[in-house]
């Protein structure tokens, strides 16, 4: 079943399939020196014994070569487990990207299936059990079971009623290294967390605000914002395993040291003894110190990697599923240009097959109008306006651009009703993106969206300050101007406006209108509106009923002439008293 995966794995991943080869040909480097650095002890204790004390030099000169062996065989180790930390860090952060670079320039239709939890699930919790709990385990699996069979092999050979010893030693020598690594692990751990806590931050500001990103075309931007913050937060994971891995291979040396200076003294005090008892008593006593770990570590890791399997297998499934290994790299789009109109034709879009949500929308609109789209919930208000702004793809019919069919995307503002704020200043939040900000034009769209002579008055760094995290940041409704500043930053030919006004009270919606009745004409407006009185003042009004555009005019023509217009105005009506009273 291991092996079933493994190959899966490493069939959307063949770049790192010959690094994880090459690392477990390492294993067997180790075990050799494992076995080497054991077996040579038996002749060294029967050269030290039978000489009696001659020879002196040359034994000494004996038992500092395997002591050197040790501590070379230690210092591969260390190599060994900084290699094995790093590649799997690298793993996983290629694995992040390719995951990131997915849900960064998918269609929005296809990333929307996720939920944003199913989102954390795959960036935490997925992809780090599978890196940690199954690829580093096999690493580590690999050379554990080679040192135990190697070691075990030999003993059961040389002396097969061999008896285990425990060596106390060990014991002292790993509580004496707790107190070194204790305050360098834990400034470690420290960046750890406040590394985690930045690259957090950046997922969430990323898809968050998936619309806007995609909308307003930055999605180079938050990609790069998200990668730059993992290759930190992981560098400081690997500083943190790799300290975590080295005490073993320092406390082990001291224990051979101590462990042969012991032997010594007993040879000297009872040189009459027989040598081979002795020396038999070395080796074993130095392959069960060996062998014990092991055994530990080959069940510890065995267990990690049976339990991961079902987040491999969940994992390798989503992986496969969205084709993430063939994807291209998140870029900039290039925007049509649109000078007179856009139009739909006999458009229809159903989100499962067979249940329709729009039916046959056919519609103009005039570079400059201001378009207000009303009906009740459901009626597909917004997957509509969605579909202007190229978030999705309709079924059937065709969207016309100046007349003519493109594949590129219309340059437009989208403004939803709850937008998230990034974590930087006021003019970061307006560019929203833009790599090279340019303050004229942000001042220029706070002034558009009437928000600047706030800022100024309330803020002495003007669009330096941060102002969303204390006590003097911005009302809802100003919120809603900062997302019309933003959607202003990059000249947009349209802007949407998704229920933007229906979370505001009745003053804040009144300074919106305003707003949109200043950029009228200038812009091309598109408002989806619960409350009427924000596009009371529309060029035109289109209202739906079960996804098809039932009627087309002014407010007062709708009045006239709708019957479903009417009573969603009556509706509106007791709802604006009943919140006024309140």
């Amino acid at each position: 079943m291991i092996w079933t995966y493994f190959k899966q794995f490493f069939l959307f991943f063949k770049d790192y399939k010959r690094a994880f080869i090459k690392y477990s040909v390492f294993s067997l480097i180790a075990a050799i020196f494992e076995l080497f650095g054991v077996a040579l002890i038996y002749p060294f204790m029967i050269k030290l014994l039978s000489d009696k004390g001659n020879n002196a030099t040359i034994t000494v000169f004996f038992g500092i070569l395997i002591v050197a062996l040790f501590l070379i065989k230690n210092i591969f180790m260390i190599f060994y487990n900084y290699i094995q930390i790093n590649f799997t860090n690298q793993l996983e952060i290629a694995i992040k990207k390719k995951v990131m670079n997915f849900f960064l320039i998918s269609d929005f239709q296809t990333t929307s299936k996720f939920s944003f939890s199913q989102k954390g699930k795959i960036f935490g919790f997925l992809i780090p059990n599978t890196m940690n709990n199954f690829i580093l385990r096999l690493l580590n699996l690999n050379v554990n079971l080679l040192i135990f069979i190697f070691i075990s092999a030999f003993i059961a050979i040389k002396f097969p009623t061999a008896t285990i010893l425990s060596v106390i030693c060990a014991t002292v020598l790993i509580k004496l290294q707790n107190y070194f690594y204790k305050p360098l692990l834990s400034n470690v751990s420290k960046k750890v967390s406040e590394s985690s806590l930045i690259n957090n931050t950046a997922f969430n500001e990323a898809l968050l605000n998936i619309k806007s990103v995609k909308v307003s075309n930055n999605e180079i931007f938050f990609y790069n914002n998200f990668v730059k913050s993992l290759i930190l937060h992981y560098n400081n994971c690997k500083k943190m395993n790799f300290l975590n891995a080295i005490p073993p291979y320092i406390i082990e040396p001291f224990a051979i040291i101590l462990l042969f200076v012991l032997l010594l003294v007993i040879s000297y005090q009872n040189y009459a003894s027989p040598e081979k008892l002795v020396a038999s008593f070395a080796l074993v006593a130095a392959a069960i110190f060996r062998i014990t770990p092991a055994i530990s570590r080959i069940q510890v890791n065995y267990n990690g990697v049976i339990s991961a399997l079902p987040m491999v297998e969940e994992f390798i499934r989503f992986y496969d599923e969205n084709n993430i290994k063939d994807l291209p790299e998140a870029d900039r789009k290039t925007f049509v240009n649109y000078n007179d109109s856009i139009e739909l034709k006999n458009l229809n879009f159903e989100y499962e097959t067979g249940k329709t949500v729009l039916k046959n929308i056919n519609l103009k609109i005039s570079k400059g109008e201001f378009i207000g789209i009303v009906g009740l919930s459901g009626v597909g208000k917004t997957t509509l306006v969605d579909i202007i702004a190229g978030l999705y793809k309709p079924k059937s019919g065709e969207i016309l651009t100046d007349g003519k069919v493109s594949a590129q995307p219309l340059k437009i503002g989208y403004i939803p009703q709850e937008f998230a704020l990034l974590s930087g200043n006021i003019r970061e939040n307006v560019a929203f993106g833009e790599k090279d900000i340019d303050d004229k034009k942000v001042i220029d769209s706070l002034k558009k969206a009437q928000l600047y002579d706030f800022i100024i008055n309330n803020h002495a760094e003007g669009i330096y300050a941060r102002p969303f995290s204390d006590s003097l940041g911005f009302s809802h409704g100003q919120k809603q101007r900062l997302a019309i500043a933003r959607a202003l930053y990059s000249n947009p030919d349209i802007l949407i406006l998704d229920e933007a006004t229906s979370s505001l009270d009745l003053k804040n919606e009144d300074e919106i209108c305003h707003v949109l009745n200043e950029l009228k004409g200038d812009k091309t407006i598109i408002v989806i509106a619960h409350r009427l009185s924000t596009i009371k003042n529309a060029d035109r009004i289109l209202y739906m009923e079960n996804g098809t555009v039932v009627s087309s005019g002014s407010y007062n023509e709708l009045l006239e002439r709708s019957e479903g217009f009417k009573t969603l105005v009556k509706l509106a009506y007791m709802s604006d008293k009943n919140e006024t009273s309140v």
